[in-house]
C-alpha cells in the first residue's frame, strides 16, 4: 500500500493532478472583435453585428423529439441526422450559428431545457453585392476566406484572448489564479483605395452590357495611373450567384486580342525603327505569312503607322513586329508587365503567359503582336495602359491605402510604389497621341465623350478552345482600355466582355459601355481623384498633382478642388459644372491657372477663375 500510494502521489503526482484540473476547468475563448473596412472616403464597407450561436447539451436534453422538430427547419440536417447527432454521447453539439436579434429571440421563447447560447459576431456588408469580389467574405469563425477579408486577415481578426475557470460539483465556475484571464487584442480596420461611388457606377453598368450583349460575364477594374489605387473592381456573371472564393479579374487569364498593340507600338517607336507618319502597305485586306493568312477587317492600302493603331489593322502591325524583331517585342512586353504578377495585394493573382523569343517563328510573331498566342490578367493590361497615361512609369496596383487602431488612427500606410520605368515618356506621350486619335476617328469612336478628351483601344479577340489547337467558333472578346482625361490622365479603366452575342466587336459594345461609365463618373459630386485626407494626416497641397489650395482674397480660408491643370477649358468646365462650383473662364485653350476669388467680399461666395491660354 505504501508502495502505492509512493507511485500514485509521488511518481504520477503531476500528471494525475493535470487530469483532474482539466475534468473540473473550462477554458472560454474570448474572441476579438474583427475590425471594420471603409471605402477611401470612409464609407463603411464591412463591419460586425452581435448575434447568438446555440448549441446543445444532449445529456440536459429532456424531450429530443421536441427539440429535434423546432430546430429542423433551421439547420441543413435532415430530421434523422438531426435526432442522431444529439443521440451521441457527447457533452456539446452546435445547432445554429450567427442568429440574429429576431429569430434568436424565438428560439430563446421555446425555453428547450439543454439548449444553451454562445454571442458571437456576424459580418455585415452593408452595400452587398457591392464589390462582393473585392471584399470577399469570411468564414462561420469569422476568418477571412477570400478577397480582402483573406488577404488581411491577420491585422482584421486581433487575438483572441483566453479564461480558464474551475467548476466545482453544482456546476459553478470560479476564477484561477494560476490562470489570468487573457484579454482578447481588437482587430484593425482598413481603409481601401476603392471609391465607393465609382464602384457602384461600374457595377450598375457592367451588369447593363452584359444583360444588353447577352454575354456570358464581364469584367471591369478602375485605377489612378499616376499612384496604382484601384478604384472599382468588379465581376459580373450573367446571372447571379453566391460569392466566388475566386477573384477572375486577376486571376483568369485571356486572350487580349488588339489592345496588346500597345507592345508592338511601344518597341518601335522607342528603338527608333517606325515613326508616325511612316507609310505601310497594308495588302488591301489579306497577306500571307508562311503559307498563313492574315486578315483585316476592312481593306486598307497604304497606312501611315499612326493609321495602323488607329484603324487597328492586323496586317500593318504584323508588318511592324516583324521589323523591330523578337527580341525586343518580347523585352517591352516584360517591360511593360506583361508574364508576371502586378503585385496587387489581393489572393490569388495570375501571371500570363508570354511566349520566349526562341520559340516564335515569323508567324507566331505576327498573331504574337496582334494579341494572340499570349495570355494575361485584366489587371496585367489594365497596369501596362497605366504606365502610358503616368508617362512610361509603371506602379504597383494596390488595393489598401492605410490600416487603423481602434481608435481609428493610422498605424500603417501604404504609399504608391514605382516597379520602373517602362517607356520613355516622349513614347508614352506619342503613343497617348494614337490613343487618342483612336477614339477620335478610329475604331474607339464609340467612347468619344462630348466635353472629355478620352484615350483608348478597342480590341476583339477569338477564345481559344480548352484543350488546344485552335479556337472556338463564333465565341469572342470583346474590350475597350481607355484613360481620361487623356491631357492629364487622372483615371484608367477596362472593361471586358465575354461572349456577348450578335455584334461582339469591342467598338460596339465595349466602348459605349466605356463612356457610359466615364460620363457618370464625372457626374459624381465627390470625384474619386480628389486627395482623401487620413486621420492625423497633414494637408500638403504642394506635394501632390491630385489637390489643389487656393487662398481667397481678403482671408486665410482654403479651398481644394480636382486638379484640372493641363486639361482643355471644356473639360475643366465639365468638372466643375458637375462639382456645382461656380466659375468663369478667362482666356481659352488649355488650363494654366486657377484662382479662387470671393464675389461679395464675403469668404462664403466663391468664384473660381480659370485662366486659360493657348496649348
Amino acid at each position: 500500500m505504501v508502495s502505492r500510494l509512493f507511485y500514485l502521489q509521488i511518481l504520477m503526482g503531476n500528471q494525475l493532478k493535470q487530469v483532474a484540473e482539466k475534468q473540473h476547468q473550462i477554458c472560454l475563448k474570448l474572441e476579438s472583435k474583427r475590425g471594420a473596412i471603409y471605402d477611401r472616403n470612409y464609407e463603411l464597407l464591412a463591419f460586425n453585428l452581435p448575434t447568438r450561436s446555440f448549441f446543445a447539451v444532449p445529456d440536459e436534453i429532456q424531450n429530443i423529439d421536441l427539440v429535434v422538430r423546432k430546430f429542423a427547419p433551421r439547420v441543413k440536417d435532415t430530421p434523422q441526422k438531426l435526432k442522431s447527432r444529439l443521440g451521441k454521447k457527447s457533452k456539446f453539439v452546435w445547432l445554429i450559428r450567427e442568429v440574429e436579434e429576431e429569430e434568436s429571440q424565438t428560439i430563446l421563447s421555446w425555453n428547450l431545457p439543454g439548449i444553451h447560447f454562445r454571442e458571437e459576431t456576424k459580418r455585415y456588408y452593408p452595400h452587398y453585392p457591392l464589390g462582393q469580389y473585392v471584399l470577399g467574405l469570411t468564414d462561420v469563425d469569422n476568418q477571412g476566406l477570400s478577397g480582402i477579408e483573406y488577404q488581411y486577415n491577420d491585422p482584421l481578426s486581433g487575438k483572441d484572448g483566453k479564461a480558464v475557470f474551475l467548476r466545482d460539483a453544482l456546476g459553478n465556475s470560479f476564477p484561477i489564479k494560476e490562470y489570468p484571464i487573457t484579454s482578447p487584442e481588437p482587430g484593425q480596420s482598413l481603409v481601401l483605395t476603392l471609391d465607393l461611388g465609382v464602384q457602384s457606377i461600374v457595377e450598375e453598368e457592367l451588369k447593363g452590357v452584359i444583360q444588353t450583349t447577352e454575354s456570358d460575364a464581364g469584367s471591369a477594374v478602375f485605377m489612378n495611373p499616376k499612384t496604382g489605387e484601384i478604384l472599382a473592381m468588379a465581376y459580373a456573371p450573367c446571372q447571379d450567384h453566391s460569392v466566388s472564393i475566386k477573384n477572375k479579374v486577376i486571376s483568369d487569364n485571356f486572350e487580349p486580342g488588339s489592345t496588346f498593340k500597345i507592345v508592338t507600338t511601344a518597341a518601335a517607336l522607342e528603338e527608333g525603327i517606325k515613326r508616325p507618319e511612316d507609310k505601310i502597305w497594308a495588302e488591301e485586306g489579306s497577306f500571307k505569312i508562311m503559307g498563313r493568312t492574315i486578315h483585316d477587317i476592312e481593306e486598307h492600302e497604304w497606312l501611315t503607322f499612326k493609321e495602323c493603331v488607329v484603324y487597328s489593322s492586323n496586317i500593318g502591325m504584323a508588318k511592324v513586329a516583324m521589323e523591330v524583331g523578337k527580341e525586343k517585342i518580347y523585352k517591352y512586353a516584360k517591360n511593360l508587365g506583361f508574364g508576371s504578377p502586378t503585385g496587387i495585394d489581393l489572393p490569388g493573382e495570375g501571371k500570363g503567359f508570354i511566349p520566349p523569343p526562341e520559340k516564335l517563328s515569323d508567324f507566331t510573331l505576327s498573331i504574337f503582336a496582334i494579341g494572340q498566342g499570349v495570355s494575361l490578367t485584366a489587371i496585367q493590361l489594365l497596369n501596362a495602359y497605366s504606365a502610358v497615361a503616368n508617362a512610361g512609369t509603371l506602379m504597383r496596383p494596390y488595393m489598401v491605402k492605410a490600416i487603423l487602431n481602434e481608435e481609428g488612427k493610422v498605424v500603417k500606410k501604404f504609399n504608391p510604389q514605382q516597379i520602373r520605368q517602362a517607356l520613355e515618356p516622349t513614347t508614352a506621350q506619342t503613343l497617348i497621341d494614337f490613343l487618342k486619335d483612336v477614339v477620335i476617328q478610329g475604331t474607339g469612336v464609340t467612347a468619344k465623350l462630348e466635353g472629355l478628351s478620352i484615350a483608348g483601344k478597342t480590341g476583339t479577340a477569338q477564345v481559344p478552345k480548352p484543350a488546344g489547337g485552335g479556337y472556338e467558333k463564333d465565341r469572342y472578346l470583346s474590350s475597350f482600355v481607355g484613360f481620361f482625361p487623356a491631357e492629364n490622365p487622372q483615371m484608367v479603366g477596362i472593361l471586358i466582355l465575354d461572349n456577348p452575342k450578335g455584334q461582339h466587336f469591342g467598338s460596339q459594345t465595349a466602348g459605349p459601355a466605356f463612356k457610359n461609365i466615364a460620363a457618370k463618373i464625372l457626374s459624381l459630386q465627390s470625384k474619386p481623384f480628389l486627395m482623401t485626407q487620413l486621420p492625423s494626416e497633414k494637408t500638403d497641397s504642394s506635394s501632390t498633382k491630385e489637390i489643389l489650395s487656393f487662398p481667397l482674397k481678403g482671408g486665410k480660408s482654403q479651398i481644394f478642388m480636382p486638379d484640372v491643370l493641363g486639361m482643355t477649358a471644356r473639360e475643366a468646365a465639365t468638372i466643375f459644372s458637375a462639382k456645382n462650383i461656380p466659375f468663369k473662364i478667362k482666356g481659352s485653350g488649355v488650363v494654366k491657372s486657377l484662382i479662387a476669388e470671393s464675389r461679395d467680399g464675403r469668404s462664403s461666395s466663391q468664384l473660381l477663375i480659370i485662366n486659360c491660354e493657348p496649348r
